[in-house]
Formats: C-alpha cells, sequence, structure tokens
C-alpha cells in the first residue's frame, strides 16, 4: 500500500540513502508501489529516480519482481546498465511484453544466449530487424559509435528470417490464384524487404546461403528483389537465376492473371540487374515463353481487352525478357498503332528558362517509352524500328534523342537524323497573358490548346483548361469547350457565376435545376456548353 501521494517524495529520497538498514526494504516497497497504479502525470518518474538504488541494494528476489514489474518501459534501460540480471529474466519475461529493445538489451549479456534465443526462435517478423538496430544503438559511454552485435544475435535472427520466409513461399507456391494488393500485386507473395536488410549485412555470407539446401532459394528472391545491382557480382546473380524464373508461379491457376503477374515480376527484375539478359538469357527466353503460352497474354481476345497502358506495361515486360521474334513484332505493331498523344508546350516557373522536356510536353510518353525498350531487344527487326519514325509525334522523336538510359544508342543516332514532315503541325505553346496581348488573335491561339488535347483526360488536359480559364483573354466559346467539372468547380474568377446568372435571371424554377444538376452525379464528358444547354431547356 503506497503512501499519501503528499509523502511520496519523501518516501522516494528515503528509499535512495545508501544508510538504509535491509530491514526496511519491504516497508519502503510497499510505500512507493500504489495497487492502483501510479499517479498521472508525476508519481512515476519519481519512483523511477529511486529505483535504481533500490535494485542496486534489494536482494530478497520477491520484492525485485515486484519494483521490476512496476519498471514498465524502462526495464530494457536497467538491464543495459546491469541493474537487472539473470535471476530478474523470469521476471522480466513475465512482466513485461517482449520486444526488440528488451531482447537486445538482454542479449548483451551472453548469459542470457539460451533465453534470447528461444524467444527469436518464435519471434514475429516485424521484431527481428528492430533487435538487430537495438543492438548496435550506441551506448552512453561512447555516443558517436555504434555498438557491435554479439554474431549468435545475428545469426538467431537471420536464421529466423529465413524459417518465415521459406515457409511463406511454401505456401503460395501450394496455394490458388494470388489475391491483389492495393496496387494490383499479389498480396501473398512474400515481401523480402526486411530479410534483404539482414543479408545486406553480412554479404561474406552469401556465397554460403544461396546454395543452402533449405534457404538457398530464398536468399536468391530477397537478393534479385531487394538489393541493389552494384552489390552484386556476377558470381552472385548467376546464382540468383534459380529464382528468376519464379517457378513458385508456374503452376497457379487462373494463368491469364497469374503468368502476366509472374512475367511483370521477372521484367523488373532484369531491369533492376540488366547483367541478367546476358547471365540468364536462355532462361529468360523460356520462361517468357511459357508465360505468354500459358496465360494466352497474346491472343487476340485478351489483347483486345487491354487498356493503353495495359498494352505498353506487357511491351516492356516482353521486351525485357522475350527471345521470339514473332511475339516482339506483334507488340511492335500493337504499340505503334495505339493513339498518338497530345504535344502541347507547357512554360513552368520550375525549367528555369529551359525548354519544357519531351515528357513535359506529351500527355503521355508510354507509347514511345514502350517502342524505345522494344527497339533494345536485339530479336526485333531494326528496320521495322526505323519505319515507324514517321509515323511518331515530333515530340516522340525528340524523346528518343533525349533520355540515353531508355534508348539504344543506335536508335538515338537514328531519330537524331530523321527530318519531320514538313506537313506534322507545330506543337502548339502555352503562352502567359502578356504573350497573348502580342497576338493578333489570341482566342485563336487558344483554340489550338484546346484542338491538341481534344478527347485527353486527366491532370494533362485539366492544365491546359485552367490556362483558358485563368486568362484575361478568355472568350465564351472557348470556355463552353471545356469540361463542365472543370469549369463548375473554378472560382477563383466568377465565369460560371455570370453564366449562371445569364442563363437562371429571375427563374427560381431554373435555379432550383441548376442546384439539383450539381448536386447530382457528374458527366466528366459533358462540357460546360452542354451543361448550359441542358439547363436551358425550360422545367417541365
Amino acid at each position: 500500500m503506497a503512501v499519501n501521494r503528499i509523502d511520496y517524495r519523501m518516501w522516494a529520497r528515503l528509499a535512495q540513502r545508501d544508510d538504509l538498514p535491509g530491514a526496511a526494504f519491504p516497508a519502503v516497497v510497499d510505500g512507493l508501489l500504489a495497487k492502483d497504479g501510479f499517479a498521472e502525470g508525476w508519481q512515476a518518474d519519481v519512483f523511477m529516480e529511486a529505483l535504481p538504488s533500490l535494485l542496486v541494494r534489494v536482494r530478497e528476489q520477491e520484492l525485485r519482481d515486484r519494483l521490476i514489474q512496476a519498471a514498465g518501459s524502462r526495464t530494457s534501460e536497467l538491464i543495459r546498465q546491469g541493474l537487472v540480471g539473470g535471476r530478474d529474466v523470469p521476471a522480466v519475461l513475465r512482466y513485461h511484453q517482449v520486444n526488440s529493445e528488451l531482447l537486445a538489451a538482454l542479449a548483451q549479456d551472453d548469459a542470457h544466449r539460451d533465453v534470447v534465443t528461444e524467444v527469436i526462435g518464435s519471434a514475429a517478423p516485424d521484431m527481428l530487424l528492430g533487435v538487430l538496430l537495438s543492438a548496435e544503438r550506441p551506448t552512453h559511454g561512447n555516443p558517436g559509435r555504434l555498438a557491435e552485435i554479439p554474431p549468435w544475435l545475428f545469426d538467431a535472427v537471420l536464421q529466423r528470417h529465413l524459417v518465415l520466409v521459406t515457409a511463406e513461399l511454401k505456401a503460395f507456391a501450394s496455394g490458388s490464384e494470388p489475391e491483389p494488393d492495393l496496387f494490383g500485386r499479389s498480396a501473398s507473395w512474400p515481401s523480402h524487404g526486411t530479410l534483404a536488410m539482414v543479408l545486406e549485412r553480412c554479404p561474406e555470407k552469401w556465397p554460403e546461403l544461396l546454395n543452402d539446401a533449405t534457404h538457398g532459394l530464398t536468399v536468391q528472391h530477397a537478393l534479385l528483389d531487394c538489393v541493389d545491382t552494384e552489390k552484386l557480382t556476377d558470381e552472385v546473380l548467376a546464382a540468383c537465376v534459380p529464382a528468376l524464373v519464379l517457378a513458385e508461379w508456374a503452376e497457379l491457376t487462373k494463368p491469364a492473371k497469374s503468368q502476366r503477374e509472374r512475367l511483370r515480376h521477372i521484367a523488373r527484375s532484369v531491369v533492376r540487374h540488366p547483367r541478367l539478359r546476358e547471365l540468364a538469357s536462355a532462361q529468360l527466353e523460356e520462361v517468357a515463353a511459357s508465360c505468354v503460352k500459358r496465360g494466352r497474354l497474346l491472343h487476340a481476345t485478351n489483347l483486345r481487352r487491354l487498356a493503353e497502358y495495359e498494352v505498353t506495361s506487357l511491351a516492356r515486360d516482353l521486351a525485357w525478357t522475350s527471345g521470339s521474334a514473332k511475339d516482339l513484332v506483334k507488340m511492335w505493331e500493337l504499340v505503334a498503332a495505339l493513339p498518338e498523344p497530345s504535344a502541347v508546350e507547357r512554360p513552368s516557373q520550375y525549367d528555369g528558362g529551359e525548354p519544357p522536356s519531351p515528357k513535359l510536353v506529351l500527355s503521355s510518353d508510354r507509347r514511345v517509352g514502350a517502342l524505345a525498350a522494344l527497339a533494345g531487344n536485339p530479336n526485333l527487326d531494326r528496320r521495322l524500328v526505323l519505319d515507324v519514325l514517321d509515323q511518331l509525334n515530333p515530340v516522340e522523336v525528340r524523346w528518343l534523342t533525349t533520355y540515353d538510359d531508355e534508348v539504344p544508342a543506335w536508335l538515338k543516332e537514328a531519330a537524331a537524323r530523321h527530318k519531320a514532315s514538313p506537313t506534322q503541325p507545330e506543337v502548339p505553346r502555352v503562352l502567359t497573358d502578356e504573350e497573348l496581348d502580342s497576338c493578333a488573335d489570341p482566342e485563336a491561339v487558344m483554340q489550338t490548346w484546346l484542338d491538341a488535347v481534344k478527347g485527353d483526360h486527366g491532370v494533362y488536359n485539366h492544365q491546359i483548361e485552367y490556362a483558358i480559364l485563368r486568362s484575361r483573354h478568355r472568350t465564351d466559346t472557348l470556355v463552353r469547350q471545356l469540361t463542365a467539372p472543370t469549369v463548375l468547380s473554378y472560382y477563383e474568377h466568377p465565369v460560371v457565376a455570370d453564366a449562371l446568372m445569364r442563363l437562371c435571371g429571375t427563374d427560381p424554377d431554373r435555379w432550383h435545376a441548376v442546384a439539383e444538376a450539381l448536386a447530382s452525379k457528374r458527366d466528366f464528358d459533358e462540357t460546360f456548353g452542354d451543361f448550359l444547354d441542358r439547363m436551358s431547356v425550360p422545367p417541365a
């Protein structure tokens, strides 16, 4: 039973006296520990000030256990300071939740090896990396240097990680169609990120781990998925090839989805480690052909269902993996036939006076990017590539001359020599009001902006529309061509308010009709002109 709160500080000071007799310890501990916990705000701090002195002198285990139970989050620090030792471990594990900080503190003393190893052997994956980070936390005596992790602790954490991820891999391979996560990836496919962070600390162990009969494939997956290619030698990459082909995906159900995801994952690994194109060329060609065949990825029916971004994504993945000239030609023709992107120069305050890059001028660079990726595959006939230059937007051709990392050198040179057709319209440029002042027909200039993005949707189109709305050269004819949701949500200038005043005037029925229309679901393809025409029909 704790002493009264008004006397508590005095009692805590008494507990810290070096000359306090041992006979007083039971009463002192009773007076410090309240049955209903510490008073909020101050009492726990006062107790913590007295706790180290008591732990140094109190020998009776029952009293020590009570003090340890009340120590709360300070327990790990008390272990690091040596105030809580081996005989106190049962109480520590009994009264406190085992977390990474607590395990790291116990691991400082080799005498706790068996206890720590046993706990890690059943630890959850989210705790494991935290154990290593806590174990290397700088000490009070040497704050500028990381502490050394005991080798046995590192090995225990690594082994537990390997066991967990290997089990997940086996479960995945024996399952059915992987469920997609928020980003469309397979949610049941193991995440190798934390395991890779542990592996990066021990590159000297990689040769042995890669060939381990039980966990070798798991290590290969982790290195391929998460470790920068500069850290992997050719020998290590070659040893990872068995994991590259994702054999775990080969027999999954719903092959149209599973084999597409398999191909995407493989291509991502090749992009991350380009040397694999040479080190594993035969395996890549074989697995790409298997994915295409089993998933019927290039079947005409399946291709017709693909959105534009899905077509270019599939083209890029096959560009990095396929050795089939027939499949590559099919994808090339499909990508080349995609709609031409819009191109409008939109100067930005971040350009620094330089012309905007092709990626910023184009409404989308997916088509030209996919074509460049396909052109980088040596199995595609270069004549097909060169023949398509005349079909590209001039800005797409300029794209090919700009980005060295994404375009083969021979194609970059060909694009640089290519001359645009004289019939190609000039790329319009969004002008400021000051620049429009010097134009003979500002409305006609802004009309070219709208004509250039006609049919586009999304941010690119909205930027053009907002440029017109904000311009003092805007006209009712231009505003009527803008999408209704964009115009109706614009409030910086009374564009909509003025139009509604003219439309509704003093007719309450018309005002109610407009209010109801604004409260209903929007048609994002409707123009503002169509909206006004619809509202001008007399209410029934």
